[in-house]
């Protein structure tokens, strides 16, 4: 997280975009929020956009605005979030759920630094930072031809990845202490018990997690019986997919996006505990030839599946 606060204090120096990935719930929007407030543009708007939630047929009278007759119910004209936003920062969220002929719009919009609203032809400059983020491999995308290539690098000026709060579990009291707020201490015991679990939601589900613990606890001290685990993320339970083969069991299903990157590194982490932390053991369990030894980790590193093997070494 060190390294996490210096890259911020960083992308607040830079004039280019920055990319912000990590998981849903890991607080990609307060990376953004942060970097705004340290930059020279903090006393401009920061402007949230989730363009996951956007219909498409409404992204660019929405981000670019309209002229009065543009469309049926156009009768005035109207700015949109890019020139809200002007003198300030654009935050993108969930960029990967664009289509390809908005992240054209989007593409010359930065690269020309101006838009043009729906129905005119007059360009208009803007004066933006835009940060995008998103938790899908958008490299990934790129590769599979579902995300422009020249946008993600046009986006991928300075990346930021937001580790997942599982590979982070230690700053897990500190994080329970922020987000009870004061009203209730937390128990070492249950303390204990919130970090055996995996948070598949990350932050966002630890703040869900302890709001419930907290009313469900009767006493001063939020103790173990408190608190209430989903079932379905404790790192000790059995994944439910057989590897039969691990490119036809997992790899593919993680590519057709029918299983989450947890999903695939919750079995990454079982096949180690099963093998003593070894990843050449493991390729034998998930029926991996020898020679695609370098394929395997490469495939791993690259979706940020490399656990570190040495937890699950036996002394």
């Amino acid at each position: 997280m060190l390294k996490l606060f210096d890259r911020i204090r960083a992308a607040s120096r830079i004039a280019g975009a920055v990319l912000v990935t990590g998981e849903t719930g890991t607080g990609k929007e307060l990376v953004a929020r942060s970097i705004h407030a340290l930059s020279e543009r903090a006393s401009g708007k920061f402007v949230a956009v989730d363009c996951g939630a956007m219909p498409e047929e409404l992204a660019e009278s929405e981000l670019f605005g309209y002229r009065r007759g543009a469309f049926t119910s156009a009768v005035s004209d109207k700015s949109g979030l890019f020139e809200e936003a002007n003198g300030g920062t654009l935050f993108l969220d969930e960029i990967g759920n664009t289509s390809k002929r908005f992240q054209v719009k989007l593409l010359r919009a930065l690269q020309e630094r101006q838009i043009r609203r729906l129905g005119d032809v007059i360009p208009r400059k803007v004066d933006i930072r835009v940060i995008a983020a998103t938790n899908s491999d958008l490299a990934s995308m790129v590769r599979r031809g579902d995300f422009r290539e020249d946008l993600y690098y046009r986006l991928n000026v300075f990346p930021i990845h937001v580790p997942p709060l599982r590979r982070r579990i230690a700053d897990l009291p500190l994080l329970v202490e922020h987000l009870a707020g004061g009203r209730k201490p937390f128990s070492p015991d249950a303390i204990a018990k919130l970090q055996t679990y995996a948070f598949p939601g990350n932050v966002r589900e630890l703040e869900n997690i302890v709001e419930a613990s907290i009313y469900c606890s009767a006493g001063d001290v939020v103790e173990a019986d408190d608190v209430t685990l989903p079932c379905d993320g404790r790192v000790e339970e059995k994944c439910d997919i057989r590897i039969d083969n691990f490119w036809e069991s997992i790899a593919r299903p993680f590519s057709d996006r029918q299983i989450t990157r947890n999903h695939m590194e919750t079995v990454i982490r079982q096949g180690l505990a099963e093998t003593n932390g070894s990843y050449r053991r493991l390729m034998a369990h998930f029926k991996i030839p020898e020679s695609d030894y370098k394929r395997f980790m490469d495939f791993l590193r690259r979706h940020r599946c490399n656990v570190d093997y040495r937890q699950y070494r036996k002394t």
